[in-house]
C-alpha cells in the first residue's frame, strides 16, 4: 500500500526549520509526506527509508549552505551521509527531484560525487523566506507532480452519520443523571472560552533590544510563528485588520537591526486556524515615524509616511502610502507625494555633491527689505547628507545646529521678514530678534 507521495530530504543543522514548515503545510493541504524523524536516522541507512522514497513521486531537497559539506569531504564515511544516500537513491529511481536553495545558496557546488552529480540538472522554485507564501504556491502549482488526497463524499457522509449516532448515544446515557456544579470545572471552562476568542501575539529576544522570535497564544496553546530568527522585529499593533473577527498583528521588520538611517518595512501576521499562520508580503519603508492605524472605508488601515530627508542624496520627497490586509496580503490602496513649498532662492545638499563637501556655500538676499543684503552660510554634514547653516541679519549672526536637506527663502513674510523653509516641512519665522522654528508644514 502506498502511504507517501512526497519525500523531504534535508540536513538537520541548517535545513530542519524549512523542511518542517513545508511538511506541515503540505500535510495540511492533503499531501502524504515523508518527513523522516530521528527514529529513521539511527544506525545504518534504513531500508524503510528507501521504501518511502520508492513510494514517493516527488523528492524535495532542502539545500542550505552546508548541505553538501559532508558529501564533498573525502574523509567522511559516505554510508553515514544520509542526505547523499537519499539523493543518490532518488536519482537512481528517476524521482521528480525539486531542489530548494535557502538563503545564500546560488546553486549546487562543483565536484559532487558521481552518484549525486546528476542533481545539478534539476530545477526548483526560487525560495524567498520573506515571500514564503508565493514560493509555496509556485512549488505546488509548477513543480510538485503529486496530487493531494481528498476524501470522497461517501466517506465524509459516513463519518458524519457516525458522529451523530455517537452524540445521540452519549446524550441518552447521561440525560438521566442530575448535573452537578463543580466550581473548578466551571472556572476552567470559562478560561477556555476566553482563550477561544483571544489571540495574543508576543515576541522573545535571544539577545539585544529587538525580538527575533515571534509567538502567538491561541486557545491557551503557544505557537512559534515561522519567521527567520535573524530578523529583528517589533510588534506595532494587534487589531482585526481584515474584519474577519480574528485579531491580526502588524509587525515591523527593523532593517539592519536598528542601524542608523536605515528604514523599517512592515508585514501582517494572520491566524488561519489549526495552528497555522500566514505571513504577508512586506510593505512600506519608514525611518522616523510610527505607522498610523486609521479607519479607511470601514476597515482598519496602516498609513506609512516616509521622507528621505537626510538619508540619501536624492531630492527629499515625502511619500504617504496606505495599506490594508486583504485575502492574506498587504494591499496598497492609496499613495501620494507631498507638494514642496517653492522658494525664491535656496541651497540644497545637491549643491555639495560635486566635490564641494568641505566648502561653505553662501547666498545673499535682503530678507527684511531694508536695502541691506543679509547672508545664509551653509556647510555640509556628510554623515546625514544634510546642511548646517548660519544666518546673518543686519550684521548679527546666529548659528543653527539642526541638519536639513535644503534652506530656502519663501515669498511669505512675518513682520516684514521673509520666512525660511528648511527641508521639506519646517518653517523658520522672524521672532523680532532671530529666526526661530515655528511650525511644521502639514502634509497633503
Amino acid at each position: 500500500m502506498k502511504n507517501f507521495d512526497i519525500f523531504i530530504s534535508y540536513r538537520r543543522q541548517g535545513g530542519y526549520d524549512t523542511a518542517k514548515h513545508l511538511n506541515d503545510l503540505l500535510v495540511r493541504d492533503g499531501y502524504r509526506v515523508s518527513f523522516d524523524i530521528d527514529t529513521l536516522r539511527n544506525g545504518d541507512f534504513d531500508v524503510q527509508l528507501l521504501n518511502r522514497i520508492d513510494q514517493c513521486e516527488d523528492f524535495i531537497l532542502i539545500v542550505d549552505e552546508k548541505a553538501f559539506e559532508r558529501t564533498l569531504d573525502v574523509n567522511f564515511n559516505p554510508q553515514k551521509d544520509w542526505l547523499r544516500n537519499e539523493l543518490a537513491y532518488a536519482l537512481a529511481k528517476n524521482k521528480n527531484i525539486i531542489p530548494v536553495f535557502l538563503l545564500g545558496v546560488k546553486g549546487f557546488p562543483e565536484g559532487l560525487p558521481s552518484d549525486v552529480s546528476g542533481v545539478v540538472k534539476k530545477n526548483g522554485p526560487e525560495y524567498n523566506r520573506y515571500y514564503f507564501n508565493e514560493f509555496y504556491d509556485v512549488l505546488k502549482e509548477r513543480f510538485i507532480k503529486s496530487k493531494p488526497v481528498r476524501f470522497s463524499g461517501k466517506w465524509i457522509l459516513a463519518a458524519c452519520v457516525l458522529i451523530v449516532m455517537a452524540a445521540i448515544l452519549f446524550f441518552m446515557l447521561n440525560s438521566s443523571r442530575e448535573p452537578k456544579y463543580n466550581e473548578e470545572t466551571s472556572k476552567d471552562a470559562s478560561q477556555i472560552i476566553d482563550n477561544n476568542v483571544d489571540i495574543i501575539f508576543y515576541g522573545k529576544a535571544d539577545e539585544g533590544l529587538f525580538y527575533n522570535n515571534l509567538y502567538a497564544k491561541v486557545d491557551g496553546y503557544e505557537y512559534k510563528i515561522d519567521i527567520p530568527s535573524d530578523m529583528c522585529m517589533d510588534i506595532v499593533a494587534q487589531e482585526d485588520f481584515d474584519g474577519d473577527g480574528i485579531k491580526d498583528a502588524l509587525i515591523e521588520n527593523i532593517q539592519a537591526c536598528g542601524g542608523n538611517a536605515i528604514g523599517s518595512s512592515f508585514f501582517f501576521v494572520k491566524y488561519t486556524g489549526t495552528g497555522f499562520f500566514t505571513i504577508t508580503n512586506e510593505f512600506g519603508n519608514n525611518v522616523n515615524e510610527t505607522p498610523k492605524i486609521e479607519r479607511w472605508n470601514g476597515k482598519l488601515s496602516v498609513l506609512i509616511i516616509d521622507c528621505n530627508e537626510g538619508y540619501n542624496t536624492e531630492r527629499n520627497v515625502e511619500l504617504r502610502e496606505r495599506f490594508v490586509l486583504q485575502q492574506g496580503r498587504a494591499v496598497r490602496v492609496e499613495s501620494s507625494k507631498k507638494n514642496s513649498i517653492t522658494t525664491i532662492k535656496e541651497i540644497s545638499v545637491q549643491d555639495f555633491h560635486n566635490g564641494k563637501e568641505n566648502e561653505t556655500i553662501s547666498m545673499t538676499y535682503d530678507l527684511d527689505g531694508n536695502g541691506i543684503m543679509d547672508q545664509i552660510d551653509c556647510t555640509y554634514w556628510d554623515r546625514w547628507d544634510a546642511l548646517l547653516f548660519n544666518i546673518t541679519v543686519n550684521g548679527k549672526q546666529t548659528e543653527y545646529h539642526t541638519g536639513y536637506s535644503r534652506i530656502g527663502i519663501t515669498e511669505n513674510k512675518t513682520d516684514g521678514f521673509h520666512d525660511l523653509i528648511c527641508g521639506d516641512n519646517t518653517i523658520y519665522r522672524w521672532s523680532g530678534e532671530v529666526y526661530e522654528e515655528k511650525e511644521e508644514r502639514k502634509s497633503h
